[in-house]
């Protein structure tokens, strides 16, 4: 017989009735009561929980009520009362929780045995005793075994996880509802979280205390770049900043003001000397709620108003009189583009006027034109001209462009103003409509060059007609003398072209008959002086210009193809044209070739036109431009080249002494790179220099000193050899004398950081010497380019080569091949996921934004 614990059995009984080792036995009771603690703590839970949630949800209920502004639409004595109940509430609820029973030690044993689920109930036999002591061995065997079966079991006690039963008593799950609603309540109070939770305890204000809901922002022009200023809110100003100081805006800013329509409230703008400025429009918006704290109105209607800023101004909104809110605002002006010649207008062997600027604006310029008109109105009062001068589009480097140079090219030498005196002014426009204008230069429009005579006279009748129509019967008089003798024509179609210009001008009606009389007389002009290859010249001309406006108006791809059908067209008449000639005049080519120049293919350019296709499909407009113009550029050098073939000897010395000066260049910019290694304090990798002897490093510089007056010393003789042969010496060779005489005494002196400066302003000054001379015997030439031989590091088609001194490359970087055809495959990726319905719609439209064309 056992006896359960805690029964009637004496002490001595009990421990009898062990057989166990006391280690053991305390052992087991510590594990008993480990099991039973958890037991009680999950009991303690599963009766706290249901009463916990009530008070939490009211809670929560409350700070949803807060954070959602209700306590500012409540009257005082229904807010009082709202209070008032929750506070009879929450009272109620801890009560509750506060009487909450603890779990006895019997129910702890009795949910470990339960939810241990171990048969012979381990945890509550263990503490079972012998009814009796005895000594029979087999009884005291078996009670030893049970005992020790059951200490075993006891390694396995569990109190199971808290069970509240909340599905029973909330079986809809409403207590859920609360914690979703307070996160939509705490992201639509915002900064005013506190604020709101206050409310409730605060008296009301009244409808005329109550501040209302006033937003003011500030947009800049677009073309600034610069973001949007808020003037209310937490992003109104940082902390670092004066709240006192004006606010910066460009010129032309709008400022825009929200606020209710009150007969109270209202908003005042004014310059800083206190005239009043009109606001630009109010506009209605939809009504928003304000002052609904102690109003019947719920809803006021809110009003928008903006005011362009034009100079320093400030704006005031009161009530009654009482400023609520004031900025003031310091206006920076924008300031009108400048435009500027870098050099006098020039011309290309083929006629082409070369225009070079300078452009500056703080925003950047969107627009250049270049203005032509008469070089003496006065005495062109009386004349009738049938056609006006032309007009000059200018050539950007990059849109919006802040600072630069551009440079422009245009044939006009068909245009029939080409040949007369001209007054020029270049126009520059930007994003705000504003222009700047560079001041007024004459010049003589450049013509096209005739050598045939008949040709020349031709061309000069045209002008006059063009100039004057009331001169026509002086020009058919003309006409009519130069066809007296058809025996001296070498073709019949120049003089039956002739006779019919004649009897057009005789029998002309109108100033359009006059005029297309002026455009018959330029064909008959060029086919009198070398046939079809002028007019393939033109057409390849105009096939470019137009293919320049498609890439400049962002033309879309199939009328890109158009133009480029039609230039490749042009350009094939044109090389047909150029051999056809080269086959009539077979002496002109038998001038030695310079051996720097490079051979012109027709795979050349049908790459080249394939390059510009290819960038202007891709986006790269400014690329394919620059492209265009280099295109452009080789096509002149090719004609230069072409018409000046007999005349290769004449500048002989002057391409010599590019040439050297080329070769200077290279030396000097090796100087320079030697020296800049050579002292470490200028190194700007930041890697260490290699380790040098005293006596290595004084044989470096003594080297270094030796090569720069060497240098400098063949700069010597080359001045006094251009003095000898009659060309004065730029100055800025004189310069680069005296910085590189500068250098070799800083190296000289064991100071290679101190020669790096006057090496580079040697270099520098080596460069614009170049380019002056150049310059000065293309003006001899009367070209725009060097007559006789390439630049030095260009061909004579005017392309860089690589490895030579003198960098006149372009500021614009022309991808290669690769870059071309990586850009398409990105672009063919990106249409690949446009057309993935399955794609999210913001990732669609981001993809949409990347293919459109800027």
């Amino acid at each position: 017989m056992t006896e359960p614990a805690g029964g009637t059995a004496d002490r001595s009984g009990a421990e009898t009735g062990r057989d166990l080792p006391h280690s053991v036995e305390q052992a087991a009771q510590r594990r008993i009561a480990r099991a039973t603690g958890r037991a009680r703590l999950v009991l303690l839970w599963e009766a706290l929980w249901p009463r916990l949630v009530p008070l939490l949800c009211l809670a929560g209920f409350f700070l949803i009520l807060s954070w959602f502004g209700l306590w500012s639409r409540l009257a005082d004595p229904l807010r009082y009362g709202v209070l008032a109940l929750f506070g009879i509430a929450y009272v109620w609820l801890i009560l509750r929780v506060a009487r909450l029973p603890m779990p006895t030690p019997d129910e702890a044993l009795a949910r470990v045995a339960r939810e241990s689920a171990e048969p012979h109930r381990p945890a509550t036999a263990f503490g079972d005793r012998l009814s009796q002591p005895t000594d029979d061995p087999l009884t005291r065997s078996l009670w030893q075994a049970h005992r020790l079966r059951l200490l075993e079991k006891l390694d396995r006690l569990k109190a199971g996880l808290p069970s509240p039963g909340m599905n029973r008593l909330d079986p809809y799950a409403l207590r859920f509802l609360v914690p979703l609603v307070l996160i939509v309540a705490f992201l639509m109070a915002g900064p005013d979280r506190l604020d709101r939770i206050l409310d409730a305890a605060r008296p009301g204000a009244t409808a005329s205390e109550a501040p209302p809901r006033i937003d003011a922002w500030v947009t800049p022009p677009a073309y600034t770049g610069r973001p949007p200023i808020f003037l209310t809110g937490d992003s109104s100003r940082p902390a670092n900043l004066d709240p006192n100081a004006p606010v910066r805006v460009p010129e032309g800013s709008v400022v825009t003001l929200r606020m209710p329509s009150q007969p109270d409230l209202g908003a005042e703008a004014s310059t800083t000397n206190g005239q009043p400025i009109g606001f630009d429009a109010v506009e209605p918006a939809k009504a928003t709620k304000v002052n609904a704290a102690n109003s019947d109105d719920a809803t006021a209607p809110s009003a928008e108003r903006k005011l362009t800023l034009s100079t320093d101004s400030a704006l005031t909104i009161s009530r009654d009189g009482r400023p609520l809110l004031s900025w003031s605002f310091a206006v920076q002006p924008d300031a009108p583009p400048s435009i500027e010649l870098t050099r006098d207008p020039g011309s290309t062997a083929s006629g082409a006027l070369s225009l070079a600027y300078a452009l500056h604006d703080d925003y950047g310029v969107v627009g250049a034109n270049a203005i032509l008109g008469a070089a003496d109105p006065e005495t062109a009062d009386g004349s009738r001209p049938l056609v006006t001068a032309p007009e000059l589009p200018l050539n950007l480097p990059r849109f919006r462009m802040r600072e630069g140079t551009g440079e422009t090219i245009r044939d006009l030498s068909a245009h029939p103003w080409a040949g007369a005196k001209v007054k020029m002014r270049l126009v520059a426009k930007d994003e705000a409509g504003q222009t700047g204008e560079s001041a007024p230069v004459e010049f003589v429009l450049p013509q096209r060059p005739f050598n045939n005579p008949l040709a020349r006279a031709v061309v000069e009748q045209r002008r006059n007609l063009a100039l004057d129509a009331n001169k026509a019967p002086a020009v058919a008089m003309a006409l009519d003398a130069l066809t007296l003798d058809p025996d001296k024509f070498q073709q019949n179609g120049a003089y039956l072209a002739l006779r019919a210009a004649y009897h057009r001008l005789t029998g002309a009606r109108s100033d359009a008959d006059l005029t297309e009389t002026v455009d018959f007389l330029w064909e008959i002009a060029l086919g009198i002086e070398d046939g079809d290859l002028s007019l393939a010249a033109q057409d390849l001309r105009a096939a470019q210009e137009a293919l320049r406006k498609a890439i400049e108006n962002n033309a879309p791809d199939a009328e890109l193809e158009k133009a480029m059908q039609d230039l490749r067209a042009a350009m094939d008449k044109y090389l047909e044209a150029l051999a056809r000639d080269a086959e009539r005049n077979p002496q002109a080519n038998q001038q030695p070739m310079d051996p720097n120049a490079q051979v012109l293919r027709p795979e050349d350019l049908q790459k080249m036109m394939d390059q510009i296709e290819n960038l202007a499909k891709t986006g790269s407009r400014d690329a394919a431009k620059q492209m265009l113009s280099q295109l452009q550029q080789m096509l002149e050098n090719l004609e230069a080249t072409r018409s000046q073939q007999g005349r290769q000897g004449q500048n002989g010395e002057m391409n010599q002494a590019l040439d050297k000066l080329g070769e200077m260049i290279q030396r000097q910019q090796k100087l320079m790179d030697q020296t800049f290694k050579l002292d470490p304090d200028t190194d700007g990798s930041g890697a260490e220099a290699q380790p040098m002897t005293p006596e290595e490093r004084q044989q470096a510089l003594q080297q270094l000193r030796e090569g720069q007056k060497s240098l400098q010393k063949m700069l010597q003789e080359l001045q006094q050899s251009m003095q000898q042969q009659g060309m004065q010496p730029d100055g800025k060779l004189g310069q680069a004398d005296r910085s590189m005489g500068d250098a070799a005494d800083q190296l000289g002196e064991g100071a290679p950081g101190q020669a790096v400066g006057p090496q580079g302003q040697a270099l520098q000054a080596l460069r614009e010497g170049a380019r002056n001379l150049a310059d000065q015997m293309a003006r001899q030439n009367g070209s725009g380019n060097r007559q006789g031989g390439p630049m030095p590091g260009q061909d004579p088609l005017g392309r860089q080569q690589q490895g030579r001194g003198t960098d006149l490359g372009s500021l614009v970087k022309v991808p290669d091949a690769i870059d071309t055809q990586r850009a398409r495959e990105i672009l063919d990726m990106i249409r690949k996921r446009l057309g993935d319905t399955a794609r999210p719609l913001i990732e669609r439209d981001y993809l949409e934004r990347l293919l459109q064309k800027y």
